[in-house]
């Protein structure tokens, strides 16, 4: 009697949470738009933790030499943090009061030049559309609807700028807070961060009851933090060296802007390969129409510049931190730019290398499992693998060309069709008699 009624709790068990995920998935499909928009309002008004935490993340390996230097003069492991966190804070204030003191201005200056060159840039443009119309008259046609078009648009939608600029400003505001915000994440992140790595590992082996696998987890977290850490700190340096070095350089060459131009390569360099392209095309776009011949020494000058920071600047600094090719750096450029924009730019070479690594230490583990050679180059050669893990390599007798095995005939080709045929009927029969 037990037995029967413990049997029907568990049926009604099965059949409520049944119901209730039912009900739940349909929940979800009605108000999905509205959970996802306030998934991402809370995401929003936590912008100054991810930002302090992603400051203190990048910050800390200076925070840790400092420390270390501490310690090595006697002082206590507290004192050298605080001392540390002082210091870290202060060269944060000093930046800022640098670029507010003398970077703003001299962009405001040049960002004025720049308007005063607008009417010179209206004639070289006149002169341009008047060389187009002498040319091809219905191609200058094309071009005059075209600005037209832009300019009614721009009529059109002078409300809707106003307010973006007006956002805008609300913004460069918020974000100030949202730093501000930030710098006291920082300090209570670092000095707590040994207790937050103690409980993410006891959690871990709370959760997780194999404890090898737990292992395996944090020996994954580590790697992933090797390979964050000594990428984005290493593309930030290496992008502040390219910026400080483009600014002499160019004033020295005489082109326009410099300050507005160095700062722009410096800032888009942090990008994987685009990012040169992304800041100078739009900048020797707006020297081609301001000063054409400027604009190709500028053009020149970057394509020298750029391929020093490639294999020199940026192979010292980064070495080889993401374990990843040229080709798949590519590849995840493209792919997270496409999921999350920017930052999926600057972000993606690492997560992708990663998951990169995951996939190629479980697939070594498996193949040494079956005593199987790891090396990729030792599978280049390979023709297959045959029943008593022997690996059978592909013929070369002329040590350059890889002779491939004999092609089957026709005829042998259709028998052993029918023998995988006969086999697979044989094999379904025997299932249905059981």
């Amino acid at each position: 009697m037990k037995s029967t009624w413990k049997k029907a709790l568990i049926w009604c068990s099965a059949i409520f949470l049944t119901l209730a995920a039912v009900i739940a998935f349909y929940f979800l499909l009605l108000n999905g738009s509205a959970i996802i928009k306030g998934l991402d309002s809370i995401l929003k008004s936590m912008t100054s933790i991810w930002l302090g935490l992603g400051l203190a993340y990048v910050l800390d390996p200076l925070i840790r030499f400092g420390e270390r230097k501490l310690r090595e003069r006697n002082v206590n492991q507290t004192a050298a943090r605080v001392l540390t966190l002082l210091a870290v804070l202060v060269l944060i204030g000093l930046l800022l009061f640098l670029i507010i003191s003398r970077l703003v201005p001299r962009l405001g200056e040049t960002i004025n030049g720049l308007l005063g060159d607008l009417p010179g840039m209206q004639d070289t443009i006149n002169s341009y559309l008047n060389r187009v119309n002498e040319w091809n008259p219905d191609v200058y046609d094309i071009i005059i609807k075209m600005i037209s078009t832009a300019t009614d648009w721009v009529n059109t939608n002078l409300y809707t700028t106003i307010n973006t600029i007006t956002q805008s400003f609300l913004g460069l505001i918020s974000g100030i807070v949202n730093l501000f915000v930030a710098l006291i994440v920082l300090v209570y992140a670092q000095m707590s961060k040994e207790c937050f790595i103690g409980q993410s590992k006891k959690l871990l082996y709370a959760v997780c009851h194999h404890k090898g696998a737990a292992t395996w987890i944090l020996d994954i977290f580590r790697q992933a933090n090797l390979i964050f850490s000594g990428f984005i700190t290493g593309k930030i340096i290496d992008s502040a060296i390219v910026g400080v070095i483009c600014f002499p350089c160019l004033s020295f060459l005489k082109i326009h802007y410099a300050l507005l131009i160095s700062v722009v390569i410096g800032v888009t360099n942090i990008i994987p390969v685009f990012g040169p392209f992304i800041g100078a095309i739009p900048c020797g776009v707006l020297l081609l129409f301001t000063h054409p011949w400027e604009a190709l020494v500028f053009a020149i000058y970057i394509l020298i510049l750029q391929q020093i920071d490639g294999n020199i600047i940026g192979p010292r600094i980064l070495g080889n931190s993401t374990g990843v090719s040229a080709f798949w750096v590519i590849v995840s450029i493209l792919l997270f730019s496409k999921l999350l924009g920017i930052v999926g730019m600057i972000v993606g070479v690492p997560i992708f290398a990663t998951l990169y690594y995951i996939i190629k230490r479980i697939a070594e583990e498996e193949l040494a499992r079956q005593n199987l050679p790891t090396d990729s180059m030792e599978y280049v050669r390979l023709e297959r693998i045959d029943e008593n893990g022997e690996l059978i390599y592909l013929k070369d007798d002329t040590g350059k060309k890889k002779s491939l095995a004999k092609r089957k005939s026709l005829k042998e080709h259709a028998d052993s069709v029918k023998a995988t045929a006969a086999a697979l009927r044989s094999y379904i029969e025997r299932k249905s008699k059981k």
